[in-house]
C-alpha cells in the first residue's frame, strides 16, 4: 500500500477509534500505523469527540477528587509554550475528558441532585412513617385477636355450661312430664273412689331410714300407686326395686306387683303398681332390693320398706 494510501487509512481508522466502533484487528492496525502517522492535529478528532459529548449531556455536578484531578492535569495542557509536543498533551488528556464525561453521564442518570435528594429523603421519611404506623396496627390487631380469642374461650365454657344446665332442666321436665300423668291418676283414685284402700311406708332397714310415702289401692279397679321420697336411687344393671302385696285371703306367697327403679334422689315419685294376679283386701305392701328383673320369690335380705293396715 503506498504511504497516500496508508495515511488515509490511518485516518479512517482514527476516526472509527473516536467513534469507538473499531474490532479488535481494526484497533492493532491502529496501532501499528500510530508511530508513523500520529501528527499534533491528529488529537484534534479526540477533542471534538469529548465536546460533542460534553454539550449533548446535561449539566451534572462532579465529585470533588474528580475536579481535583482535572485541575491538576489541565493545566499542563494549556501551557503553549511547554517543551513537551502538544501532540502528547492532547493524546494523554483525551481519556481524562471521556472518562469525565461518563462520569457525568453517570451522576446524571444514577444519583439525583439536590432537591432529588430532599425528595427521596422526605419519600423515605413518609415511607417509614407508614411502616411504623402499619406495624403499630399489626400489633393492634394482634392484641385484638388475642383478646377476641380469650373472650371466644370463655363464651364456650360458659355455653358449655349453660347447655348442661339447659339438658338436666329438659331431663326434669321429661320426668315432671312422665310424671304428671302418674300424679293425676294418683289424686284421682284418691279422690273420686270411697273404697280407694290408703297405708303410709316405714322403711324396714337402716340404710333406707329417712324415706317416706304412702301407697293407694283399689280393690275394684285391681289399680293401685306407691309415692315414694327419699329413696335411694339404684343401679338397673346391678339390682332393681320389687313390691310385694300380702293377700291373706288367697294364700300365704305374697303376689309379685312389679319392679321398679329410682332415678332421682329428690322429689316425688309415683309408681304403679302392676300385679300379676289379682288381689283382695291386701294386708300389706313391702318393698324389696333384687336382682335385675326381680325374682318370682323373693328371699327378703334386703327389706326396703313395709306399709301394712
Amino acid at each position: 500500500m503506498s504511504a497516500t494510501g496508508t495515511y488515509d487509512r490511518f485516518d479512517e481508522l482514527d476516526a472509527g477509534r473516536v467513534l469507538g466502533d473499531l474490532s479488535s484487528d481494526e484497533v492493532n492496525e491502529w496501532k501499528d500505523l500510530a508511530p508513523r502517522h500520529q501528527s499534533e492535529s491528529s488529537g484534534e478528532l479526540d477533542w471534538i469527540s469529548a465536546e460533542l459529548e460534553l454539550r449533548n449531556s446535561e449539566p451534572c455536578p462532579l465529585s470533588s477528587s474528580l475536579v481535583t484531578r482535572l485541575n491538576e492535569t489541565i493545566p499542563a495542557f494549556t501551557e503553549k509554550k511547554s517543551k513537551k509536543p502538544a501532540s502528547a498533551n492532547v493524546t494523554s488528556i483525551i481519556p481524562w475528558l471521556g472518562w469525565a464525561a461518563a462520569a457525568c453521564l453517570l451522576v446524571l442518570f444514577n444519583l439525583p441532585t439536590g432537591d432529588g435528594v430532599q425528595n427521596v429523603s422526605a419519600e423515605l421519611a413518609q415511607a417509614n412513617a407508614e411502616l411504623s404506623d402499619k406495624a403499630n396496627t399489626i400489633t393492634d390487631l394482634e392484641s385484638a385477636k388475642q383478646e377476641l380469642a380469650k373472650l371466644n374461650e370463655k363464651l364456650s365454657g360458659e355455653l358449655a355450661t349453660e347447655s348442661e344446665k339447659i339438658d338436666a332442666l329438659n331431663t326434669q321436665i321429661a320426668k315432671l312430664t312422665e310424671t304428671l300423668p302418674l300424679l293425676q291418676k294418683f289424686e284421682s283414685l284418691i279422690q273420686d273412689e270411697s273404697d280407694t284402700q290408703r297405708l303410709e311406708f316405714a322403711s324396714a332397714s337402716d340404710p333406707y331410714k329417712g324415706l317416706s310415702g304412702e301407697v293407694i289401692w283399689n280393690d275394684e279397679k285391681q289399680e293401685g300407686y306407691m309415692s315414694l321420697k327419699n329413696l335411694a336411687v339404684n343401679d338397673p344393671t346391678k339390682n332393681q326395686y320389687q313390691l310385694w302385696i300380702v293377700d291373706p285371703d288367697r294364700d300365704e306367697l305374697p303376689v309379685d306387683g312389679g319392679v321398679f327403679d329410682i332415678t332421682q334422689k329428690d322429689g316425688k315419685s309415683i309408681i304403679p303398681i302392676r300385679n300379676a294376679l289379682q288381689v283382695t283386701k291386701p294386708a300389706a305392701f313391702v318393698i324389696t332390693l333384687e336382682q335385675p328383673g326381680g325374682v318370682v320369690k323373693s328371699k327378703q335380705e334386703v327389706v326396703v320398706a313395709l306399709a301394712k293396715s
